[in-house]
């Protein structure tokens, strides 16, 4: 293995920190968990038989793929930053920051946001995913049952967020600099809305440099979080209409 240690294509691997190494073999494994055993897919091939026809079956499945982003996404990453790394959980994230610019951005975008995605959801192509990949109708019947919707979606919002701006993108901030880590994580989650509507990717590559700079800018993922269960809530709601 000598030969291989002393060749420069190489050297850098070698050369890497363990904490490095660490971030990189993790988020690749739980990257790959949760497209195929994480993913809402999983879920409608394993567990058929619990497919009555109704929109509980849809309900389900996202409740899997939910709770698989909370496990896979902030579970895991929390106990490896605790328990292997050993580095604060504020240092990525985890922490209320500089309150005053996220509370002012989030105002701002819960304005400005409604538009947009009113807007999006109008395109034929947008809607017809959403209204027969997730149970819009069940969700949208009564306040309650939407307020239901709403617990049942946040954890895969607090996984995601904790995953890409927080883990992957404080965890490599020094590695990479402000502009790398940024756009390292919104690769990433660009990579993941593969398989949705073209448009809603491209909107994960804007909202992925938004809402990096604004975890970045604050030091928290809070905000980050609170703006995108936001758009969530807000196209469930639009598409069913």
């Amino acid at each position: 293995m000598k030969w291989l240690r002393e060749t420069a294509f190489t050297a850098p691997l070698f050369q890497t920190s363990k904490r490095n190494a660490i971030l990189w073999i993790s988020i690749t494994i739980l990257l790959i968990l949760k497209i195929y055993e994480g993913d809402h897919k999983f879920f409608t091939e394993h567990f058929q038989h619990l497919n009555d026809g109704s929109e509980w079956f849809l309900w389900y499945k996202w409740l899997w793929h939910h709770g698989a982003s909370l496990l896979l996404f902030f579970l895991i990453p929390v106990l490896t930053i605790k328990l292997v790394l050993k580095e604060k959980l504020a240092d990525f994230g985890l922490k209320i920051g500089d309150y005053k610019v996220g509370l002012k951005a989030t105002l701002i975008t819960f304005i400005i946001m409604p538009f947009i995605i009113y807007n999006s959801a109008q395109n034929p192509e947008h809607r017809e995913f959403y209204s027969s990949h997730f149970p819009l109708d069940l969700a949208t019947q009564s306040g309650w049952m939407f307020v239901l919707w709403a617990v049942s979606y946040l954890p895969h919002y607090i996984g995601w967020e904790f995953f890409f701006r927080g883990f992957i993108q404080f965890g490599f901030k020094e590695k990479m600099g402000l502009f790398g880590a940024i756009m390292f994580q919104t690769l990433l989650t660009a990579l993941m809305h593969i398989g949705k509507p073209e448009g809603e990717t491209w909107g994960a590559v804007a909202g992925g440099i938004y809402m990096g700079l604004l975890t970045f800018r604050t030091g928290s993922i809070y905000y980050a979080l609170i703006f995108h269960f936001y758009l969530g809530l807000l196209n469930t709601y639009f598409c069913s209409l």
